[in-house]
């Protein structure tokens, strides 16, 4: 069999996916680190296949995984989608090398934010408070262990079933998706279209969790001016957060900063500007 053929057959081999999955399976709740988040759940995930993927090649497994160090987050169980995606497309990658790692990274990234607002709105405020309730339900007056258990089995079964329906769709759909960019000019296209979306999810999302204010105000005789409300605010709404958002892409980029050394900075800096009443 040539190599090509091999890797074909990882397409409907399903020993090679239900390994994948148990690699996600097994690492999504506990690989989680507040640097690199879920990407090392997605290295943990590639690790269980890389062999299959390079049976030959060592220092390729290894590139295999040290491309997916970088920070990813989604909601877990609707974001095992993206971890079949990633997997479909590294082995299309595996096959031509017109599928680069930037286009998989670009793909990666975009589809991170939506599937977290969807997952989040349809699994932690929708399916877990009802079968928490029907749990509690069960219990209530008679202390049964009926609640915790079918709360237990229900959560398990339907993420479950869910998590491993989605990973076998993503991981479908990855190798079509990357089948398609291969045999046409989509792929150059693809890639910026890909990273503005990524880009613009991010920014939204920075806007909305960031919060940085100043309690500086500026006094002229009996004139008092508040320079977050009155000025700041006026012209251009959460100004100091996009330039902290700057200052820190500027030490991770040029500087090669670690987010750790980076948060560690922001404490006294966060001290001593709310004691200076530079920052609010």
């Amino acid at each position: 069999m040539s190599e090509l053929e091999r890797l074909n057959s990882l397409k409907d081999n399903n020993k090679f996916v239900n390994d994948a999955f148990w690699g996600y399976n097994w690492s999504v709740p506990m690989c989680f680190t507040r640097e690199r988040m879920l990407g090392c759940s997605m290295v943990s995930t590639l690790a269980k296949v890389a062999d299959q993927i390079y049976p030959s090649d060592v220092e390729k497994q290894k590139e295999l995984c040290r491309n997916h160090e970088v920070f990813f987050n989604t909601q877990q169980g609707l974001g095992a989608v993206v971890w079949g995606i990633v997997l479909g497309m590294e082995v299309e990658r595996a096959k031509d090398e017109t599928i680069t790692n930037e286009l998989i990274q670009s793909v990666k990234q975009a589809l991170a934010g939506p599937l977290a607002g969807l997952g989040d709105s349809l699994i932690q405020a929708l399916l877990t408070p009802i079968i928490i309730s029907i749990g509690i339900g069960l219990s209530t007056g008679t202390g049964s262990i009926m609640g915790p258990l079918f709360m237990f089995v229900a959560y398990t079964a339907v993420n479950a079933a869910l998590s491993y329906g989605l990973f076998k769709l993503g991981y479908k759909s990855g190798i079509q998706g990357a089948e398609m960019l291969i045999s046409s000019d989509l792929k150059d296209r693809a890639i910026p279209a890909f990273e503005a979306l990524g880009i613009t999810v991010i920014g939204g999302v920075l806007a909305g969790i960031m919060n940085v204010k100043t309690a500086l105000v500026a006094k002229a005789g009996e004139t008092v001016v508040n320079i977050q409300e009155q000025v700041l605010d006026a012209f251009f709404p959460k100004f100091l957060s996009l330039v902290v958002c700057f200052i820190v892409y500027y030490l991770v980029k040029e500087k090669k900063w670690s987010a750790t050394k980076i948060m560690l900075w922001m404490i006294p800096v966060a001290i001593v500007g709310f004691l200076t009443k530079i920052l609010a």
